[in-house]
């Protein structure tokens, strides 16, 4: 018998189901038996058995106090009361009646399912085979004896194994021996296998929705694809349909989701969702990728999201990729824009028409001449008519070289890059140039050093490191200024940002550092488990020259050095976990930026999150969540998020588990700033009741909590 944590909160089965006599196994189609009077009636092929009666058959047990074989017509006949015991069952009755080829019926029965932990009455059972059953008058639930919260109750219920299908006629629902559900004709899995049939429906209510029901049909078409249809009906909105079709081939998969409302009600008209992504391994080393989504309107997954972790998009991508993989070089060709949801046209990104990479991907040897190369073509392209601005192509080429030399205790790796990038410019005014060339080098050297020492602290032993590292960089200097800003941004300083060859992100600018990087780390590492229990790093680059290329706005860098960064992780007790980073300005003596997080995790049912993230006197936040269980039954969970300078709630919720032998339940409340306007506040309640072993009522919340609370994993 199994036993899941699912039902840790129930008796052990093992308690409730009849106990199994201890016999040892049988061989073939022989048959055992004990009883204490037999009478045996050669001419009429009829034997009588009385007492305490025990017959086994291969897997079978059957324990009565009067069993009559008829040999002629292969019948075993129990008109006492009786317990039979098969591999995945247990069913107790008043009479019983068993034939050959797995046949057989009986009465008034009780029976226990020992692979699904579930049991049930019957007026009546009767099986056709060795994987058909029928009950008749038939009741099914997961609880306890004398708790029984739930069950289902049909006037047939028939179980197939060999096609995995369960039906039901007639079946009801019903919660506190209240209905709560009907159906005609219910169909669904006993197995592992997909089956038709309706899924758990969902509840909710926001204010942008209002009340909203939803009840998923599942289509099983075909073992390699499906589609799900899902009628979800708001109170504030009206109907909206949403069909997701899978696919499965040998060497793609596909899914599209599509949502239709034929008239919202608060919207005004009609409103159209669509997602749809294909991925083929076409063969061994050419793959495609394809991401296209489209919404009617920009406020869409705003009002209409259809979880409860729905945010604010302000760009939705739609994007085809085609790679090929060499023998240590790889290709990708791409076609990449985007539907811009933000009302601001500034906002609206560049699209890559098309876009081609090359890369080498050869293996990097030691104390050897290592070259890479890194090409890009691409055309950007926007509706200049919305955005006025350049468009245009640009090539970026950049081979290099490196020499690594690794040692146990020490490694230096010089690396010489060369970058060449051409523009082809349009929509310029007379007056600009249209084609801009960019060459330029890099000169690099990282190095680094690596000591250990062993130590022991509160009785452990570890091992202490220390690891210097210096970083020098030179890159040629070249005007910048009239080139555009296509996909460039610049990297957030960290303290794995300050080595690094450039500080921005792509071919649009490449800054003009001399420098080198000072960084040391050190760590406390486990003797024995290799557990990383702190570690420690600080570093700053100091500057040989200002940085005059900058990004657009920006004036010239003069600052002899960086922002000192400092970070700090540890995990000094097993359920503590302590993690910052600083930023400090030496300037102007002043903290730029600060993270710092504390997370309390004993176990799963136990977890606590506090943090605070300061950024540039623009950003400051508190962040505290928590999911606690109060025993074994309840727990309760929730966050807020918090801005100290505006001194608003950006969201908070609260939620209440409570969980039993065979049900839980969960309620969340809601309150989140409008990602729209950012005045408003929105409100939603979510409701889950699951039916444990059944299914489960409600809107799922697995993603939106395991995102707002650090370290969950939502097992409801």
């Amino acid at each position: 018998m199994a036993a899941w944590d699912e039902f840790a909160l129930c008796k052990p089965f093992t308690e409730i189901v009849p106990h199994r006599p201890e016999l040892p196994p049988l061989q073939g189609d022989s048959i055992r038996l004990f009883a204490d009077n037999a009478l045996v009636q050669e001419k009429l092929g009829t034997s009588t058995f009385s007492g305490d009666v025990l017959m086994q058959r291969a897997d079978q047990i059957l324990s009565t106090s009067l069993v009559v074989y008829d040999r002629n017509q292969d019948i075993v006949n129990a008109e006492q009361d009786f317990l039979f015991w098969d591999k995945d069952f247990v069913i107790s009755g008043s009479t019983l009646k068993l034939r050959g080829k797995n046949q057989g019926e009986m009465t008034n029965a009780n029976y226990w399912l020992l692979n699904r932990r579930a049991r049930g009455q019957a007026d009546k059972v009767i099986r056709d085979s060795k994987d058909v059953v029928h009950f008749e008058q038939a009741t099914y639930t997961t609880c306890d004896p004398n708790k029984k919260f739930w069950y289902l109750s049909g006037n047939q219920v028939t179980l197939d194994d060999a096609s995995s299908i369960g039906t039901a006629r007639h079946a009801i629902i019903r919660i506190l021996d209240i209905p709560v559900f009907y159906t005609p004709y219910l169909s669904f899995p006993i197995g592992d296998e997909r089956k038709s049939g309706f899924l758990s429906p969902r509840v909710g209510s926001s204010d942008e929705t209002g009340f909203e029901f939803s009840i998923p049909y599942y289509l099983n078409l075909a073992p390699n694809y499906d589609v799900t249809l899902t009628p979800r009906y708001m109170s504030r909105r009206g109907l909206l349909l949403k069909t997701e079709f899978r696919h499965l081939g040998q060497t793609a998969t596909n899914n599209v989701e599509f949502e239709y409302s034929p008239h919202d009600q608060a919207f005004g008209g009609d409103r159209i969702s669509l997602a749809v992504k294909h991925n083929n391994h076409i063969t061994e080393r050419l793959h495609t990728d394809i991401n296209f989504n489209y919404v009617s309107d920009e406020r869409y997954f705003e009002e209409l999201g259809n979880n409860i972790s729905a945010a604010s998009i302000t760009h939705l991508e739609r994007r085809g990729d085609l790679y090929y993989f060499g023998n240590g070089w790889n290709v990708l060709g791409r076609l990449q824009a985007f539907q811009t949801l933000d009302k601001n046209p500034a906002a609206r990104p560049y699209q890559r028409m098309p876009q081609l990479l090359l890369k080498t991907t050869l293996p990097e040897f030691n104390r050897g001449l290592n070259w890479g190369l890194e090409t890009e073509l691409v055309r950007f392209y926007r509706n200049t008519e919305v955005v006025d601005g350049p468009i245009g192509n640009r090539f970026d080429l950049k081979p290099s070289l490196s020499f690594p030399w690794r040692t146990p205790g020490t490694f230096v790796v010089p690396a010489l890059s060369l970058r060449y990038t051409r523009y082809d410019l349009d929509n310029l005014a007379p007056d600009q140039t249209t084609t801009h060339n960019r060459f330029l080098f890099t000169f690099s050297t990282d190095s680094g050093l690596f000591f250990e020492r062993d130590m022991s602290m509160f009785d452990t032993k570890l091992v202490q490191t220390l690891e210097p590292r210096l970083f020098y960089r030179y890159t040629q200097y070249r005007e910048q200024n009239d080139i555009p800003i296509f996909d460039t941004g610049q990297y957030d300083l960290s303290f794995s940002q300050l080595f690094r060859d450039n500080r921005f992100s792509a071919a649009d600018r490449i800054d003009d550092g001399h420098q080198v990087t000072l960084g040391m780390t050190s760590r406390l590492i486990g003797n024995d488990t290799g557990e990383e229990h702190l570690r420690a790093s600080l570093g700053q680059i100091y500057y040989f020259r200002d940085r005059r290329v900058t990004y657009p706005g920006q004036s010239v860098e003069t600052e002899p050095s960086s922002n000192i960064i400092m970070e700090l992780a540890t995990q000094f007790a097993e359920a503590w976990r302590i993690s910052s980073t600083i930023r400090w300005n030496p300037h102007t003596e002043n903290t730029e930026h600060t993270v710092m997080r504390i997370r309390y995790h004993p176990d799963q049912q136990h977890i606590a999150n506090v943090s605070y993230r300061m950024r540039d006197d623009s950003l400051e936040q508190t962040d505290v969540s928590v999911r606690w269980a109060l025993g074994s039954r309840w727990s309760i969970l929730g966050r807020w998020n918090y801005s100290l300078p505006k001194e608003r709630t950006l969201e908070a919720f609260t939620g209440i588990e409570y969980s039993s032998c065979c049900w839980a339940i969960r309620g969340i409340t809601r309150r989140y700033l409008n990602n729209i306007d950012g005045f408003g506040y929105l409100n939603g309640f979510f409701l889950q009741l699951e039916l444990k072993g059944f299914g489960g009522i409600g809107k799922k919340a697995d993603s939106f909590l395991e995102q707002r609370i650090p370290g969950f994993r939502d097992h409801f």
